[in-house]
């Protein structure tokens, strides 16, 4: 009797599991964002490109991925390398796009959307940022051009003891 039972509960508990997250995933509709999240989701794929970092033309890969129901991206940069680095991009409660970029430098500068036209977004580093901008490198804008559904360019400006130290640009084709 008792091994029955057992077997019944496993079963019900089972069944009703599968049931209940089905259910949950249809309470959870995609998110819908902000023009400029919403244009950054169509980078959604990997992507390969070359840039030059201060030692010559590099090859390098990314990845971008939603997630979260699709209110989030995760830029997965330098993929598979030892300074692999991650941005994490979101609309904040206003719905205007925050990027956490966590840099190969141990930091994490957090950016904010400053300009959207046709095909080029900019972003800038918040004034809310837990940097301190006079003395730690750090990422400081990011801009990218979307050249076609295939191709970006991506230009990255970091700064060092509160100046423009490098600006790196990256030209990417969808793979």
């Amino acid at each position: 009797m008792n091994k029955t039972l057992f077997i019944f509960l496993t079963l019900f508990c089972f069944l009703s599991g599968g049931t209940s997250s089905a259910i949950a995933d249809e309470d959870h509709k995609p998110y819908v964002g902000s023009k400029a999240l919403e244009r950054m989701k169509q980078l959604a794929g990997n992507w390969e490109g070359e840039g030059d970092f201060g030692k010559g033309i590099e090859k390098v890969k990314a990845n971008y991925r939603l997630t979260s129901a699709n209110s989030t991206i995760i830029e997965t940069f330098h993929m598979g390398m030892p300074h692999e680095m991650v941005s994490v991009y979101h609309d904040d409660k206003n719905k205007k796009l925050t990027m956490t970029h966590y840099c190969a430098v141990a930091n994490q500068p957090k950016l904010v959307l400053t300009g959207l036209g046709n095909n080029k977004m900019t972003m800038d580093l918040s004034s809310d940022s837990d940097i301190d901008v006079a003395h730690e490198m750090h990422i400081h804008s990011f801009a990218v051009e979307f050249d076609g559904p295939d191709k970006m360019t991506q230009q990255w400006t970091s700064y060092a003891e509160g100046k423009k130290a490098q600006v790196v640009k990256v030209t990417f084709t969808r793979q």
